[in-house]
Formats: C-alpha cells, structure tokens, sequence
C-alpha cells in the first residue's frame, strides 16, 4: 500500500510558507495551499521551529506593509485612515 508522500520542510518551502503568511492569509488558507490538512500545519509549527518562524516573520511583515500603507494614506490626507491610525495606537 502506496500512502502520501511525506511532508518535507525544505528551504523553498519555508519561503512560500512566509510569502503566504506575508501576503495574510490564515493558517487554514496556508494548510489547504500547500496541500495538507490543518492539523499537520498544527503539528509542523508545534514540531519545527523553522516552520513555525516562517509564519511568524511573514506576519509580522505582512504587518509592517499594511501599517506604512495606513500611515502613508494618512499623511496623505485620508481622514478616515487618520482616524483609525490614531485609534489603535498603543
């Protein structure tokens, strides 16, 4: 009996991982794009510290790139994104 082939954390992967994770989408989308169930992703970021920091820092500039974009829009002029900058400051 043939089963899957087993998931392999290679570098290659670990840069779609982050790019994913950058580009905001949830650990369900990153699971169902990369073929694999969500508790495997679960249990690889549980497992693999290298996995689980691919997420980590693709968030964290997914962040980033969201937050210029508000603080530029800001800037500009745009009282609504003024607003919700000043708002959610902590």
């Amino acid at each position: 009996m043939v089963g899957r082939k087993a998931f392999e954390i290679t570098p290659e992967l670990l840069e779609r991982v982050e790019a994913y994770a950058a580009a905001g989408m949830t650990k369900q989308e990153i699971a169902a794009s990369l073929g694999i169930h969500q508790a495997t992703l679960y249990r690889k970021i549980n497992d693999n510290r290298d996995f689980s920091e691919a997420i980590k820092t693709g968030q964290a500039k997914g962040i980033v790139a969201v937050t210029n974009y508000l603080i530029e829009s800001a800037r500009k002029g745009n009282v609504t994104a003024q607003i919700f900058y000043l708002k959610n400051r902590s």
